[in-house]
């Protein structure tokens, strides 16, 4: 007795072999991973928060995975430089991505053009942390809080003059924010970086600044800069004493942290994605992740599964994107 199987039929029982092939080929090379150094990309240069926070996850991501994690920084056009990198490389788990959220969502907005795409060609794992700015003011200034700094710009308009670490940083937005909700003109100059910035404000020659937490704390306990107001949605713990830019200035709603991610270029296998995602799990709950994020005023945050941190993301793009059309925020 003969059996007659249609094309149709033998099709399927290809395609389920096919399938069986693939995911027993997943599987193994999800087992075998890593067997060799991975890439940690960091956006920024060498020196930033944003640098240190990432190497203090490489050199716990390490022990986890047990494999070296090499740090290389390529900072530039607001993190598209290592971006692009991290886009273009093999979805293969050995090229991650430390990046803030906030910038990574304001460059579609901000450029007319990316060489990759945001949303398609990298994939956030796991958002990590978030941590507030200072806006922080030579003592020279008038103002000594952000009701009375919104009272002198009005009746000063364009004389007072704000430093950020950036054309499209998150500090830039935050220096945007607050004169968009409060109706009042200040002058904005981009520096190459948080330290120049705060350099010149203790310097005198920009009279304030939003820095991040960790570089302007210092100067702020020594009495060497006024902190005006933190950018968070409370007060930090650092400084109880000092309001945040929403109750002062009576800015309902007005917020700017920095959040962090770690990323990867999309493709990756689930079974790679999954060992990632847990080991970053791992990594903010270590005593020395949140030890560096608590000492700079941020908090962590755990959102360690793609889904979860692509939904967060999501939500910043259109909420940044918002900012820097309100705020006529053009790439230099």
């Amino acid at each position: 007795m003969k059996f007659v199987i249609s094309k149709r039929l033998a099709s399927l029982f290809l395609g389920l072999a096919s399938l069986g092939i693939f995911q027993t080929a997943a599987m193994a090379q999800a087992d075998a991973y890593p067997n060799r150094p991975i890439k940690l990309i960091i956006t920024w240069p060498v020196g930033g928060f944003a640098d240190t926070l990432g190497r203090t996850v490489a050199n716990q991501l390490g022990p986890i995975l047990g494999q070296q994690i090499v740090v290389e920084n390529r900072g530039g056009a607001n993190g598209m430089i290592g971006a692009d990198a991290v886009a273009k490389a093999a979805p293969d788990g050995y090229t991650l991505m430390f990046q803030s959220v906030t910038s990574h969502a304001i460059n579609p907005t901000m450029y007319s053009k990316t060489p990759y795409s945001t949303e398609k060609d990298i994939v956030p794992l796991a958002v990590i942390a978030q941590v507030p700015m200072l806006l922080v003011a030579n003592p020279n200034l008038a103002a000594k809080n952000i009701a009375e700094l919104i009272a002198l710009a009005k009746k000063e308009p364009d004389t007072l003059a704000y430093a950020s670490f950036g054309n499209g940083s998150a500090s830039h937005l935050a220096g945007a924010l607050l004169t968009n909700q409060a109706g009042i003109k200040m002058t904005h100059i981009p520096y190459k970086g948080g330290g120049p910035a705060i350099t010149d404000t203790l310097g005198g020659q920009v009279p304030m600044s939003f820095s991040a937490f960790g570089v302007a704390l210092p100067h702020v306990k020594s009495g060497k800069l006024i902190a005006l107001g933190t950018t968070g949605p409370t007060r930090a713990k650092l400084l109880p004493d000092v309001p945040t830019i929403e109750e002062s200035g009576n800015l309902k709603g007005y917020e700017m942290s920095i959040v962090y991610a770690v990323w990867a270029p999309a493709g990756m296998p689930a079974p790679i994605v999954s060992k990632l995602t847990k080991a970053l799990e791992q990594v903010v709950a270590s005593s020395a992740f949140k030890e560096k994020v608590t000492n700079d005023g941020g908090e962590v945050m755990n959102l360690s599964t793609p889904a979860e941190s692509n939904a967060y993301f999501q939500k910043e793009m259109q909420r940044l994107s918002k900012i820097v059309k309100d705020g006529n925020i053009k790439a230099d």
